[in-house]
């Protein structure tokens, strides 16, 4: 859509950013695909009523392993993206990319499932500097063009490996690579200390894999390897699937200095753990969540949203402040535009209410209570993605959409 569009109507207004998780308002002006006014009455060429439903930026996903088209070879498992657009999920930011065959060798002892057979591989795999730009270069410029149901995938990760130069990294910049993720241990700690060295000059964040191991092969101490890389981003601070000890944890909230992301496949108490604490500094900007999918846990579509919910029952944090660790959080943790209704931003955009039968009837209170809700439209840069509900169950209150000047109400704000 080109034109201008009104949503009006919304119940609640979720805005992406803590300072004001929500809006007292009810309309959003949209033209040529950008948020162009929140609040007030206006003329537009299409207008979406909302009739009560909540609007909120569309969710990201912090940690998400891209793959060539919307297959898993991994999982095997056809059309996972396009669910997870329709599951309210629209923007994916890349931890990396490894889930091509042939691509994902952990351990020369594991079945590759991605490989012909079980021991028909070579661990090497394309473990090199050259390869791992290569991957990198090839999934942003795929991932641009490749956008299932209007998706946005932000892939520009390049995994650190042995033998990259300073003009490696120029290079990577230069081709639109956004950040440098410490995922399978490199060799040496001091290559990794020289490679964040390089990244902190040329403005390219840094990643790390947080787990259950260290991220040089040198340490063997996982607290010591992420002292000596100082991430700007801990992915899956909670594990993926199973975390680092406490005290690297503890180290990472105490130092100040990570974004901590929290995923959907992690450790759900070190999750709550880790929120607790956050909050106790006033410091909740810094968490953003993901899924770690696809992974052994397999293709949840739902995943964030599922996180949101979890995170809730288990801690103190409002769903309206969770929201915002899954849309502007991540937005500004990693340099991205969106993730917020505001001026100026691309309008992505999903309605949402509870389920027709939930004994709830507003998005905020169904999270809370443990039922499901769903989206009832999805609008990815000012494009509706998705209109009604294919995924079995339908929102109580589905959007309208007019294709016709209509005089705006700003009626139907949350009180």
């Amino acid at each position: 859509m080109s034109g201008s569009i009104l949503f009006r109507g919304a119940g609640t207004l979720l805005s992406g950013d803590l300072d004001q998780p929500i809006l007292d308002e009810s309309t959003v002006h949209v033209q040529d695909g950008v948020i162009r006014a929140v609040g007030g009455e206006r003329e537009a060429e299409t207008v979406i009523d909302l009739h009560g439903a909540t609007l909120a930026p569309g969710l990201w996903d912090s940690h998400f392993h891209p793959y060539f088209g919307d297959y898993s070879p991994r999982q095997r498992v056809e059309g996972a993206v396009e669910r997870t657009v329709m599951s309210g999920t629209t923007t994916l930011v890349s931890a990396g990319a490894g889930h091509q065959p042939g691509m994902y060798l952990p351990s020369p002892t594991l079945p590759n499932v991605q490989g012909p057979a079980p021991g028909d591989h070579d661990p090497r795999r394309a473990r090199d500097a050259r390869g791992s730009k290569a991957l990198a270069i090839t999934m942003t410029n795929v991932w641009r063009n490749w956008r299932p149901l209007g998706v946005k995938c932000w892939a520009g990760t390049v995994f650190a490996e042995d033998g990259f130069t300073r003009e490696d990294f120029e290079d990577l910049i230069a081709n639109d690579i956004r950040l440098l993720k410490f995922q399978r241990p490199i060799s040496r700690w001091r290559d990794a200390e020289r490679y964040r060295g390089w990244a902190a000059e040329l403005g390219l964040p840094v990643m790390t894999h947080t787990g259950n191991r260290p991220v040089t092969k040198d340490l063997d101490s996982i607290l010591r390897s992420l002292q000596v890389v100082d991430p700007d981003i801990a992915g899956h601070v909670n594990g993926g699937p199973t975390p680092a000890p406490r005290e690297a944890v503890d180290w990472l909230i105490d130092h100040g200095r990570a974004a901590l992301e929290l995923v959907f496949i992690g450790n759900l108490k070190i999750a709550a753990h880790v929120l607790r604490r956050l909050a106790e500094r006033g410091e909740l900007h810094r968490v953003i969540l993901g899924s770690d999918l696809p992974g052994g846990t397999g293709v949840v579509p739902g995943a964030v949203l599922r996180t949101i919910q979890l995170l809730n029952h288990m801690t103190e944090i409002p769903v309206e402040q969770l929201v915002c660790m899954a849309t502007g959080n991540t937005a500004r943790v990693h340099r991205l535009p969106g993730g917020r209704i505001a001026a100026g931003e691309p309008a992505d955009l999903v309605a949402w209410d509870p389920v027709v039968a939930s004994e709830t009837d507003e998005f905020l209170d169904c999270v809370a209570y443990g039922d499901r809700p769903y989206p009832g439209l999805i609008m990815i840069d000012g494009v509706i993605a998705q209109h009604g509900n294919p995924l079995l169950l339908s929102p109580k209150r589905m959007p309208s959409v007019a294709e016709r000047p209509v005089q705006a109400s700003s009626s139907g704000a949350r009180s």
